[in-house]
C-alpha cells in the first residue's frame, strides 16, 4: 500500500504559517501583496521574489531586507511548530507498518523545498515530489495507473483529488482533510481532521 500526502493545509497548517509571514512583514502589507503579486497573477509564492519586489519599489532598504531574511530563517528553523497535531505520529505509525509514504507538494519549488527541508517529517517519506504547475498533471500519477496496490490520497483539495482519482483509477482511496478547499466541488467524501487518519484501516 502507498499513502500519498499533500503538504499545505494537509500536514502543514498553512493558514497559521501565512499569518506568521504577515507578522514578519509587519511594516509591509504581506497579505495584500500576496494577493496582488502572486495569487491574482496565478504565480506561486516565492519569498525571494517578494523581497525583490519590495526592493524594486523602494519599500525596503538593505537593513530591512537583512532583518527580514533573518526573521524568515528563524521561522523556517521552527517550522515543525506549524505541523498539524498528530502529523508526525501518523507518519511514524504507517511507516512502522511498512506502508510506503510519498509527499507530493504543489507550489514554487524553491519555497516548497525550503519548507520540506526544515521539517523533521521529511525522513518518513520514500519519495518527495515537487510540482509547480498543476499537481494532478504530474507524471507520477500516471505511473500509478496500472498499480495493483491500494493507494490512499491524503489531501485537502477536493477538486484536485477528484482529478487525481480519475488518473489512478479504482485502486485509489481518498482521505479528505478539512481545509479551505475541501468543499470546492460537490462530493460524497467524508471530511476529516488529520489526526483521524491514525485510525484508518489498511
Amino acid at each position: 500500500m502507498k499513502i500519498i500526502f499533500d503538504l499545505d493545509y494537509t500536514l502543514l497548517d498553512t493558514k497559521r504559517l501565512r499569518a506568521k509571514l504577515a507578522e514578519i512583514f509587519d511594516k509591509e502589507d504581506f497579505l495584500e501583496d500576496h494577493q496582488k503579486y502572486f495569487k491574482d497573477k496565478k504565480i506561486n509564492l516565492n519569498l525571494e521574489t517578494y523581497l525583490a519586489i519590495l526592493k524594486d519599489q523602494d519599500r525596503i532598504d538593505e537593513r530591512r531586507e537583512e532583518e527580514l531574511k533573518l526573521r524568515l530563517a528563524d521561522l523556517l528553523s521552527r517550522l515543525d511548530e506549524y505541523l498539524f497535531p498528530g502529523a508526525e505520529k501518523i507518519l511514524r505509525h504507517f511507516k512502522e507498518q511498512g506502508v510506503e509514504l510519498i509527499l507530493l507538494t504543489f507550489g514554487d519549488k524553491k519555497w516548497q523545498a525550503d519548507k520540506v527541508n526544515n521539517l523533521s517529517i521529511k525522513k518518513y517519506f520514500a519519495e518527495i515530489i515537487f510540482e509547480d504547475k498543476n499537481k494532478h498533471n504530474n507524471p507520477y500519477w500516471r505511473s500509478l495507473n496500472s498499480s495493483a496496490e491500494t493507494i490512499l490520497i491524503v489531501n485537502d483539495k477536493a477538486r484536485e483529488t477528484q482529478e487525481i482519482i480519475k488518473i489512478i483509477g479504482a485502486n485509489a482511496k481518498v482521505f479528505l482533510v478539512d481545509g479551505p478547499y475541501a468543499r470546492n466541488i460537490k462530493h460524497n467524501w467524508p471530511i476529516h481532521r488529520l489526526e483521524e487518519l491514525i485510525n484508518y484501516k489498511l
